[in-house]
């Protein structure tokens, strides 16, 4: 099963070929009517002596827009010489116009903070233009509806996409009011989409079906179409696979029906029908889908649309048991685009799964280990930033905090060691009492490890594993019972403190630098009712009992700035006891990570199906000889708990290489 190919994300990659569509067509409605002899004599009618004022600007503006896709670096030359002229004759709205036409060139020229620069310089000119009474108002609007539309556009890219939907919702309050309705249905779609990437699907539909009626009165099939497509998305994420057929179907005719249907749609439509029929499982359609996919890909000449077909393409394949075609087809993807990890992810998943059902498993590891690295590249420069301010962060408030206790007074100090007192005695205690615990189960596991060998092979696993199931529930109440004792009774005697301390400060006569030092005690004593507490949470936490797994797991990792974490698949709550176990070696196996293996950047992985559970850790520590060194007690204590499930561990580690550990466990119906 390749959980990627089910993720949703699949949908959000048509979403964005329907987003770069409509920017593709945008573009060509600006420059289709020039072709080579037109840009040509364009230019050469651009050095004429006897041009007027209109004449040249027209001629910069076209030429501006003529090689807005095809050559950026010209585009930017005709928009900047329009500027000067604009500003040689200072006039706003001209310069407002240009310095829009400049924003253009950088947006296609993939420099988006240049871009957003001048989209803000044309909207200072703008303003100024309105001012003017001889400006004509109609102009203006429509300049101030593109830069509306602009910036929403690069919110949309850059992930901001409040921000987004505000530029957007701006530029159609200028669209309806001055009935520019083809404009209306871009940025109808453009907010549809907006709402299906912030998983807001019922708005996303209001406004896919705005678009398609209002794209009806206007008679633009195209448009029609693109609304089908895009309530076939929303049905696909939703799981109606009847509707999403018949939107992407009704799409589908409506642009063979056309005598110049855009490529880049019938791809589209093609692509989600495959995916579709994959969905419901007739596997014969999804591949004819996919072949038309490909056949409309390879006429559009681009790509990141052929390298799209062909994963499809390659995915339906390994559904039908095609392995070897599939493993061909996911490589010439690769060869064709490798420019979207995410895609890659996907295509290195299906090159490993097409090994794995061959037999392969060295190239299915191979495939497998790079499928992780795709992933892995996604935000390796925020991990880096995040842990560089945290070790700044650290390293401050702990020369802060020993500045602190030098200066505090003799009687203040003494009740902080009170405190810190009974926080260590309990904190060692607590550790005491559970190794003294689980040493105990561990002696009677082997005492009835010990006669169970007397009997057959199977009746000794399965006494085996019902002492170490023991073993776990009693370490599980033991930490339960733990931290309810340092939540409520710690905590009620760090507050009793706390509040002796307010009542002698109330009789005392303290001087003011006496006071701030008081009040600074009294912060270091709140510090340890917050440590009380996190080492009560870290026992077991709450939320792993009440919201489950991924949460808790979550709640941890996103405590760790050098973590990140990723869930896939059925969120369907496990049995307690299981869900213990697990997040109980993952807690374990990512302090190793931190403690022993001193790794900077460290992915967690959860993966759910209906009838099994898998795990991940991997860090890029200074890693171990596996077959040495793999014996700790930390790590003997988590092989304990997966055969205590019947669970398969493995453990893939080299020096100064990093650690990779997967687990897999049967979840019983």
């Amino acid at each position: 099963m390749n959980i990627f190919f089910q993720s949703k994300k699949y949908y959000l990659i048509i979403i964005k070929y329907l987003i770069f569509t409509c920017i593709l067509f945008f573009s060509a409605s600006l420059n289709a009517q020039y072709g080579k002899k037109e840009t040509d004599s364009l230019e050469t009618l651009l050095t004429a002596r006897n041009l007027d004022d209109n004449e040249f600007y027209l001629t910069c503006k076209k030429l501006t827009n003529a090689y807005l896709i095809t050559n950026t670096e010209k585009s930017l030359e005709y928009a900047r010489m329009g500027l000067r002229f604009a500003e040689k004759k200072n006039s706003p709205y001209l310069i407002a116009e240009f310095y829009y036409n400049i924003g253009n060139s950088f947006f296609y020229s993939n420099e988006i903070d240049s871009a957003l620069y001048y989209y803000e310089q044309s909207f200072i000119m703008q303003k100024k233009a309105e001012k003017n009474e001889t400006e004509n108002k109609e102009e203006l609007d429509f300049l101030k509806l593109r830069l509306f539309r602009s910036k929403g556009m690069i919110n949309d890219i850059s992930g901001k996409y409040d921000i987004g939907l505000e530029n957007y919702y701006k530029a159609l309050e200028i669209a309806e009011k001055n009935k520019e309705l083809d404009e209306a249905v871009a940025l109808y779609y453009s907010m549809a989409n907006i709402y299906i990437k912030m998983s807001n699907y019922l708005k996303a539909e209001t406004y896919f079906i705005k678009g398609e009626k209002l794209s009806r009165e206007l008679n633009d099939s195209i448009a029609i179409a693109d609304a089908f497509l895009g309530l076939c998305s929303i049905s696909g994420i939703n799981n109606d696979y009847k509707k999403a057929l018949e939107y992407g179907e009704e799409a589908s005719r409506i642009l063979l029906a056309l005598l110049d249907a855009p490529a880049e749609k019938l791809m589209i439509a093609n692509q989600q029908l495959t995916d579709v029929w994959l969905k419901i499982s007739d596997y014969n359609k999804a591949l004819d889908y996919a072949k038309k996919t490909v056949k409309y890909a390879q006429e559009t000449g681009i790509k990141s649309y052929m390298a799209s077909a062909l994963f499809t393409l390659s995915s339906c394949y390994l559904k039908q048991g095609k392995y070897i075609e599939s493993e061909e087809t996911a490589f010439q993807a690769l060869k064709t685009d490798s420019s979207d990890i995410y895609i890659n992810s996907i295509l290195y998943g299906n090159i490993a799964l097409s090994n794995i059902y061959r037999g392969n498993s060295a190239k299915s590891v191979e495939y497998f280990g790079k499928t992780t690295n795709a992933i892995r590249l996604y935000s390796n420069k925020n991990y880096q930033l995040s842990l560089s301010e945290m070790e700044v962060k650290y390293e401050t408030e702990k020369k802060e905090l020993k500045i602190m206790a030098l200066e505090e007074e003799k009687h203040l100090m003494k009740w902080l060691w009170i405190a810190t007192g009974v926080v260590l005695f309990l904190a060692l205690t607590a550790a005491l009492s559970l190794w003294r615990s689980t040493l105990q189960k561990r002696r009677i596991s082997e005492q009835q490890r010990l006669i169970a060998e007397q009997q057959i092979k199977q009746l000794e696993q399965e006494k085996r594993l019902v002492a170490t199931q023991a073993v776990l529930d009693g370490e599980t109440r033991e930490r339960a019972r733990l931290a309810r004792d340092l939540h409520d009774g710690l905590g009620s005697m760090l507050t009793g403190v706390k509040l002796n301390i307010l009542e002698m400060k109330k009789g005392a006569m303290l001087k003011y630098e006496d006071v701030e030092r008081f009040d600074k005690a009294l912060g270091l004593l709140d510090n340890s009712v917050y440590e009380m507490r996190r080492v009560a949470h870290h026992l077991m936490p709450d939320s792993l009992s009440r919201f489950g797994l991924r949460t808790a797991v979550s709640d941890f990792c996103s405590n760790l700035n050098s973590v990140r974490f990723a869930y896939y698949g059925d969120e369907s709550r496990l049995e307690p006891k299981l869900e213990v176990m697990i997040y109980r070696s993952i807690h374990e196996l990512v302090n190793n990570a931190m403690k022993h293996a001193k790794a900077n950047k460290i992915i967690v992985q959860i993966m759910q199906e209906k009838d099994r559970i898998a795990f991940t850790v991997q860090d890029d520590g200074c890693g171990f000889d596996s077959s040495v060194a793999a014996q700790g007690m930390g790590l003997q204590n988590i092989r304990t708990r997966i055969a205590s499930y019947n669970g398969i561990l493995n453990i893939d580690s080299k020096a100064g290489e990093g650690t990779e550990v997967n687990v897999e466990l049967r979840i019983e119906g």
